[in-house]
């Protein structure tokens, strides 16, 4: 009995053990899963913050803790390192006692003030103030170069709303703000100090505009070239205003449009400005002046034993400038009035050498690949809304040669552009109409192999099939797209008897992205503008045919899902380079709908029940037919965008094509009209 009882408890002991092992199997084999899903998530992340930075970054700062965060410097220091899309940080009013760095990799930052007044950034620091332990150079006490309340060393920033100030008094040097980098505008600013108020530092560009500046001695002063635009200048005692150290190469210093000099009651007797260094530019036009201004108007610095006898190589001069303080009898010698012709010369795109303060950036190429969109992966997207569908079959006809990777363009920026051509192996007497294919991918991705299976097919048709790649915005925004199609379909003109093409019937077709652009060539015929660099005897980029399959045709439009940009960059504002709120003129401009002329050949639309893929269609098709030009349109009504690779859509979208080629590029014949 004792035996039994030991074997049954050994069996029972043994199927534990084993129910146990294959409990913690199954536990262990759980977590690796999670794990490593959570291992590819984490890649993912890296993959997507690797590329371009996709979220405009929005942050609020309120001082009594409402907001995102209490400090100013701490919004600044959440801004993602060189973006190069506009962060914005809205300070909420309050008194924030800071010394304010926006240091050179937080670009791209536009600082906003809930009203002038009310949203105060003030420090007291001021040349001889003990520094805490030491500087980075070592310095026990602060100087002019660190005595700053706001320091912006970043390009393309904007400060608007705000009161900057140092409050240190009368004490020498204190700079409220002090700018370093290039492209910074500042608009209703308060800028409030004594000396030394505003350091406008380094050879970059600023801009000012309805702005207060208050000051004793020398409260604008530095390298770089500034504008000021309707601002109030306010003196507060007997001094100078301004002390340019313009450089000998800088073509503009300081430049006051439409501004006013004001002085409080102490102030009787001020300079508009005294060079700090011997090249030193200052420009005053149509501004109002205060009887504070002295009747010289400008100061030499003289007793400067490092830099003697500045006045002969400053630039200092005004022009219509109007108030008690404006009489240009008793200016000294050395200073100009402006002829009307040298006036001409000071507009704000001039002076900033191309700038145009409020005019964004336009966003660049990251120059990392997308290779995000595939056919592999539309079908694991599709497959679960469609389960019948399958990638359409792309064995190659046994009498269609393949002639692969050759150049057919090398890029402005030196990127050398490969097609692959699919043509009947038995060459007839007579050359065959041609067809240009465009891969789709967002004008971002994807690549010229999308086509195989099309060209494949319809060179089996009697056609000979090029698969071309383009410039894809992650390299080039538009139009370079558009340059190298272009001179895609002139290259098949040029080696059209190598390859048995007819010249006088060349088609291009186009899904998606590439449908746009598809449409975009054919509605720009003999357009010189989007042609981009052609050489001598190339040709026409003239075609006779276009196919569009779910590309949109206007990008403003009341059917257009394009240029919403409100939770992600779109793929239209990453080709073009600006949010559609910007550049609209360039949104139109990218359009087919835009182009459309007598010289716009037929057009088939081939499209799926996806409707924004085809914004703007209809209003193609009317300015067709008032040229008399042939359209047709297919719709597959229960198909997903990506319609083109898949069976049960595949064989129908190769047979109107087809059927459709044959009819605008007949054999020996003239192509139909409406």
């Amino acid at each position: 009995m004792k035996n039994n009882n030991k074997i049954i408890s050994k069996k029972l002991c043994g199927a534990v053990l084993s129910s146990l092992t294959a409990l913690l199997k199954t536990i262990f084999q759980n977590m690796l899963t999670k794990i490593g899903l959570l291992l590819l998530s984490l890649l993912l992340c890296l993959r997507v913050h690797a590329q371009v930075q996709a979220i405009e970054q929005q942050f609020t700062v309120a001082a009594d803790g409402s907001g995102d965060f209490r400090t100013i410097q701490e919004a600044v220091n959440a801004v993602r390192d060189h973006s190069q899309i506009r962060a914005t940080i809205h300070v909420k009013n309050g008194i924030y006692r800071e010394k304010l760095v926006i240091p050179a990799w937080k670009k791209n930052i536009t600082l906003t003030g809930e009203n002038a007044w009310q949203t105060i950034i003030t420090n007291n620091d001021f040349s001889g103030k003990d520094f805490p332990q030491r500087d980075l150079t070592g310095n026990a006490q602060f100087s002019t170069y660190t005595s700053y309340t706001v320091l912006v060393q970043a390009s393309d920033c904007t400060l608007q709303n705000l009161t900057i100030e140092n409050t240190a008094g009368r004490v020498g040097q204190a700079v409220a703000l002090a700018t370093e980098g290039d492209r910074i505008d500042v608009y209703n600013c308060r800028i409030l100090g004594n000396q030394d108020t505003l350091y406008t530092a380094k050879d970059g560009r600023n801009f000012y505009k309805d702005c207060l500046i208050t000051g004793t001695t020398d409260f604008i002063f530095g390298e770089a070239t500034a504008v000021f635009e309707h601002c109030t200048i306010r003196s507060l005692t007997n001094s100078y205003i301004t002390a340019a150290s313009t450089t000998r190469e800088q073509a503009f210093g300081y430049v006051f449009l439409n501004c006013k000099l004001t002085a409080n009651e102490e102030a009787t007797r001020v300079y508009l400005g005294r060079p700090w260094r011997p090249f030193a530019k200052t420009v005053l036009i149509d501004t109002e002046m205060g009887g504070h201004i002295t009747p010289e108007g400008w100061d030499a610095w003289k007793g400067d034993n490092m830099f003697p006898e500045k006045e002969k190589t400053a630039f200092y001069a005004e022009y219509n400038s109007s108030g008690p303080g404006a009489d240009a009898s008793a200016r000294v010698a050395w200073s100009r009035q402006l002829t009307p012709e040298e006036r001409e010369k000071y507009t704000i795109e001039n002076i900033l050498s191309g700038w145009i303060p409020g005019k964004k950036l336009r966003l660049q190429p990251s120059g990392i690949p997308d290779t995000s969109f595939s056919v592999k992966g539309s079908y694991q997207h599709e497959i679960t809304r469609h389960p019948n569908i399958r990638i359409a079959d792309s064995t190659m006809p046994a009498t269609i040669q393949l002639v692969r990777n050759i150049a057919y363009r090398t890029t402005p920026a030196g990127k050398k552009l490969l097609l692959d051509i699919y043509k009947p192996k038995k060459r007839g007497k007579m050359p065959l109409p041609a067809v240009l294919m465009v891969h789709g991918g967002g004008w971002r991705s994807g690549d010229r192999t999308h086509n195989n299976t099309l060209a494949r097919k319809l060179a089996g048709k009697g056609y000979v099939c090029i698969t071309a790649d383009y410039s894809l915005s992650t390299h080039a925004l538009y139009p370079a797209a558009v340059h190298d199609l272009k001179a895609a379909v002139r290259w098949m003109r040029s080696h059209a008897g190598e390859y048995g093409i007819d010249t006088a019937r060349i088609a291009i077709l186009g899904f998606s992205a590439g449908g746009e652009l598809a449409a975009f060539v054919g509605a720009t015929n003999g357009v010189a503008k989007f042609e981009g660099i052609t050489g001598q005897n190339e040709g026409s980029s003239a075609v006779q045919a276009v196919v569009n399959m779910d590309g949109t045709l206007a990008f403003i439009h009341p059917e257009s899902g394009e240029g919403d940009d409100s939770k992600s960059i779109s793929a239209a504002t990453y080709w073009l380079g600006y949010p559609k709120t910007e550049r609209p003129d360039l949104w139109n401009e990218a359009a087919p709908l835009t182009h459309v002329s007598a010289k716009t050949p037929p057009f088939l639309f081939i499209n799926s029940s996806v409707d924004r893929m085809h914004a703007g269609r209809t209003d193609f098709i009317q300015k067709l037919n008032v040229f008399g030009t042939y359209s047709e349109v297919r719709t597959f009504p229960e198909a997903p965008h990506t319609f083109m690779f898949f069976d049960p859509w595949f064989e129908p979208t190769l047979a109107t094509i087809s059927t459709f080629l044959k009819k605008v590029l007949p054999d020996g014949g003239l192509p139909i009209r409406k």
